[in-house]
């Protein structure tokens, strides 16, 4: 049965609710399986008029296509004390409609009781605050509202910058996907080579780095599509740059030319973002050298007065400089080449350089650019330094390692069931759990996970552990799987995993009784890291 049938129709939410006629009501998913909120399975005529989209879009949507994004995770974390209360909650937020106006809202949210199940739907009712509500009957008491929780560091983005966190979300979980099997069939490759090993080992070496290199394209969407706020630090710049020279010449007839000057100060900010804008600067200057040539990367120490060349405002600064040889860049066009949807590539999107211009002011820097024609081009990014000691190592630096087998912890006798919806990954988890000692059973989708976890329960053959993904597609989701295997065996080990979580301790997942979690792309490690935490 899907979803959408399951979900309470409008006759849940009635009169007694003190719901005016002319609310819009939504019904939503009792958890959040993705951070753009919980999925909508229902939205009445009123939802549907007052956002502008079309029923088949609405339904199937999370909620934080219309829900004030500002307030999306604090929402997110309030749903299990809601899902507990008898009473309503209420908030006044933004509505977001399908060609992007705002209107601010009264918005009530409650659980059902759908099947004695606390909490397995919400209903939404909203209007505008500017409106007169006709209510029709008295609501019960209210309990205290939901307060609003904001980060300072949030920004409150246009139509245009929902719609691409909204795309990013989604393009980052496929993406990581793509990866999971990507990074398993190298291991295995690696982990399978035997006497081919010596032969083999730099092509898989050069294929790992820059599958490393995906992995944080793929962060920092995810954290697009969330609005996070960034993860700042005080770190230096060295291996960020010994990273991208090796990174964005690899396979290439470019070299680069790496010059770190002595006591380059540290500077404080995201190096995830620092090393998207320098693997854009580099990826463009070997691209200004098709058929080859030198790029020089330094890295130095800056403080500059009131009146310096630059025209950079006095300060103590860590400069980086992307130099290439290149056929230079047009003068007339050097003052447009930091504009939004501004390119000379016959297939560019414009975005490049721009981002590259918003990450470097966001973090209180500069960048220039100096070009000739027919001789290259030099950016200077300028970074405010500071005395700081540095924090430890960002994960970004961390070497991209198979372990050897050896080292491997062995779950002989284990009998794990992999329940994935992509063939791929799943053939590519078997041989890893394989290469760890453990049996393993497949299944592609809830429904075929419960008979097959049926038919083997109380067996000489029963299931010890799931690795259960938590966003399989269409039917039962992961945790309502995950549900119903628990029914038949309450001490089920069950570990989660999913393309939208990153970190081993996804918010939520462990309170449903998860044992662990492990976040795609994962390696073997941390596979066997997930598993001794879940048996332990």
């Amino acid at each position: 049965m899907s979803l959408a049938s399951q979900a309470p129709t409008t006759a849940h939410a009635g009169a007694s609710d003190g719901i005016s006629q002319n609310a819009g009501i939504i019904v939503i998913e009792g958890s959040a399986l993705t951070p753009l909120g919980p999925k909508m399975v229902y939205a009445n005529a009123h939802a549907l008029a007052s956002t502008g989209y079309e029923k088949k879009s609405l339904e199937g949507s999370p909620l934080g296509l219309i829900y004030d994004r500002k307030d999306l995770t604090s929402l997110i974390g309030k749903l299990p004390t809601i899902a507990e209360r008898r009473t309503y909650c209420w908030m006044d937020r933004d509505l977001m409609a399908a060609d992007g106006r705002k209107t601010k809202c009264h918005w009530t949210i409650r659980p059902t009781k759908k099947e004695n199940t606390p909490g397995s739907y919400f209903i939404l009712t909203f209007e505008p605050l500017s409106e007169t509500r006709e209510v029709i009957s008295a609501p019960e008491p209210v309990e205290p509202r939901i307060p609003e929780v904001r980060s300072p560091s949030r920004v409150e983005g246009d139509a245009r910058s929902d719609s691409v966190a909204m795309t990013a979300g989604g393009v980052a979980h496929d993406f990581k996907n793509a990866l999971q099997i990507i990074k398993s069939n190298l291991e295995l490759a690696r982990l399978e080579s035997g006497a081919l090993k010596r032969a083999v080992t730099p092509f898989l070496e050069e294929a790992e780095w820059a599958l490393s290199d995906a992995e944080i394209l793929a962060r920092q969407m995810l954290a697009l599509s969330r609005n996070e706020a960034d993860n700042h630090r005080v770190f230096r710049v060295n291996g960020l740059l010994k990273r991208v020279s090796r990174l964005c010449t690899a396979g290439s007839r470019t070299r680069s030319r790496l010059n770190i000057h002595n006591g380059v100060r540290c500077v404080y900010g995201d190096p995830a973002q620092i090393y998207q804008v320098l693997h854009n600067l580099v990826t463009n200057a070997r691209q200004a050298m098709p058929n080859g040539g030198t790029i020089d990367l330094v890295a130095g120490n800056a403080d500059l007065g009131a009146d310096n060349k630059f025209k950079v405002k006095a300060g103590n600064y860590t400069v980086i400089s992307v130099k290439d040889r290149g056929d230079g860049i047009p003068p007339e066009v050097v003052p447009r080449i930091f504009e939004h949807d501004f390119t000379t590539k016959h297939d560019g999107s414009g975005f490049g350089l721009a981002s590259c211009k918003d990450i470097i002011e966001s973090h209180g820097g500069v960048i220039r650019v100096a070009s000739l024609v027919g001789v290259g081009t030099e950016f200077l990014v300028f970074l405010p330094s500071t005395e700081a000691s540095e924090d430890e190592t960002p994960a970004i630096l961390n070497e991209p390692k198979t372990p050897p087998r050896e080292a491997l912890r062995d779950f002989s006798g284990s009998r794990i069931l992999i329940i994935e919806d992509d063939v791929k990954i799943a053939i590519a988890t078997r041989g890893i759990l394989k290469h760890l000692g453990c049996n393993f059973l497949l299944a592609s989708n809830g429904e075929e996970a419960i008979r097959v976890f049926r038919e083997h329960h109380e067996s000489t053959e029963s299931i010890d552990a799931a690795l259960i993904d938590i966003t399989l597609p269409g039917g039962l989701d992961g945790t309502e799987v995950f549900r119903e295997l628990r029914k038949m065996n309450p001490d089920l080990v069950a570990i989660a995993t999913s393309g939208y979580f990153e970190d081993e301790h996804p918010e939520g997942i462990l309170e449903q009784g998860f044992k662990s979690a492990v976040p795609k792309p994962y390696s073997i490690t941390d596979l066997s890291s997930a598993l001794e935490r879940a048996f332990a």
